[in-house]
């Protein structure tokens, strides 16, 4: 296939061209379908554009014009999709227009990795099995901007138009190892997942501001990290922008080592700020930082003590691990990561809740149905041992 191809494409964006557009739509049972969203440029992430390929056409809708789109979406949840790591599209098209897809959804990525591929990335993919060059240097574009640059455009259309081929593809490899079923069972999960899972962004959560790095701190140095992350997520959200585009994390933490170190960090001048941190924000830091000096020690947050009531055992803890050798066993016979297997939290959750038959590990709705089945037979033995 030429990598150097440029598909045509229909940009929609007009009341007239949408309806034309959903004629051609209903045409056809399977959809491939991406999107492009400005979550590396806005606090609050939405979906930007929506890009397919319906056979020979291939379209982009344009979410942001002032279109109706709800014929467009209950078509499309009626129909069979292919996407790539559907899981992402499918959490934003929910959160935005409360899709949901009731036909099959055929995920590359997955099918990549249960054919025990390690670059499962859809740019190594087009590579590997189609030899496409794509260029990613615009994964990172403002795609809310308008007009977009047709450089964009061109760039948008190229996931969908090349990705039915390696779905073929991919499809083909997994029916000659019998792992179809294994592969509809995933996406099905996958996609259950996406459509129930709960908002990362509520910020009602207190322990939101423990995040990666945290743990080192000690007690004083958290309560001047926990009120500076307060103030990066206002000033985000006052000027719609990601919170690392205020302060990056590690000069937080910089930061507030640096502060519980001084006898008055608010005598000293503050060095190595990011050039955007002047003004009515440097003000704000100031003020977040002085809240954290002045605290009283009975407020400074402490670190997070484990769930003794969730930690296992010693006889659950020798349960864990025969499991994870059992499962690593299984991996290496079926050419899988044992993680894509069953993740180490997974098997944890499988011992301390005792999900010692194939019946209650289908029910607990961890595992998808040939995950279970894979894993049935190494349960039963490991509760069945005796430990100790």
């Amino acid at each position: 296939m030429d990598s150097g191809q440029t598909p045509t494409f229909e940009y929609i964006q007009t009341e007239q061209a949408l309806t034309n557009l959903l004629e051609r739509l209903q045409e056809s049972q399977t959809i491939t379908l991406d999107t492009e969203a400005d979550s590396f440029h806005h606090y609050y992430p939405k979906v930007c554009l929506i890009q397919g390929t319906v056979g020979p056409l291939n379209f982009i809708l344009d979410p942001l014009a002032n279109i109706g789109l709800d014929g467009f979406f209950n078509i499309l949840s009626q129909k069979d999709l292919i996407l790539h790591d559907a899981g992402y599209d499918l959490r934003m098209l929910k959160a935005d227009f409360n899709f949901e897809p009731k036909g099959q959804v055929f995920d590359t990525m997955l099918a990549a990795r249960l054919l025990g591929l390690e670059k499962v990335g859809l740019s190594a993919l087009l590579a590997d099995f189609l030899g496409v060059q794509v260029q990613k240097k615009n994964q990172r574009a403002d795609w809310s901007k308008r007009p977009l640059p047709d450089e964009l455009l061109r760039y948008a259309i190229i996931d969908t138009y090349y990705l039915p081929a390696l779905a073929d593809l991919l499809a083909g490899k997994l029916e000659n190892l019998n792992r179809t079923q294994w592969h509809q069972q995933s996406c099905a999960w996958s996609v259950r997942a996406a459509l129930h899972s709960k908002n990362s962004t509520n910020h009602k959560n207190e322990e939101l501001w423990r995040i990666s790095g945290v743990s080192r701190l000690k007690s004083r140095e958290m309560a001047f990290f926990r009120e500076l992350w307060r103030w990066r997520e206002k000033e985000a959200q006052k000027a719609n922008v990601p919170p690392f585009r205020v302060m990056y994390s590690k000069q937080m933490l910089a930061i507030s080592e640096w502060a519980a170190a001084q006898k008055n960090p608010l005598s000293k001048e503050l060095t190595r700020l990011p050039r955007n941190c002047r003004g009515q924000r440097l003000t704000a830091l100031k003020k977040a930082l002085e809240k954290a000096y002045l605290m009283p020690q009975d407020q400074w947050p402490t670190q997070k003590k484990p769930d003794s009531s969730r930690q296992p055992a010693y006889e659950q803890q020798v349960q864990i691990e025969k499991l994870r050798n059992r499962v690593a066993q299984i991996g290496a016979s079926v050419n899988l990561p044992p993680q894509f297997i069953a993740p180490k939290a997974t098997l944890a959750s499988i011992v301390l809740r005792k999900l010692n038959t194939l019946e209650k590990l289908l029910d607990s709705d961890l595992l998808s149905p040939w995950q279970a089945e894979l894993l049935a037979g190494a349960i039963e033995e490991i509760f069945g041992e005796k430990t100790g």
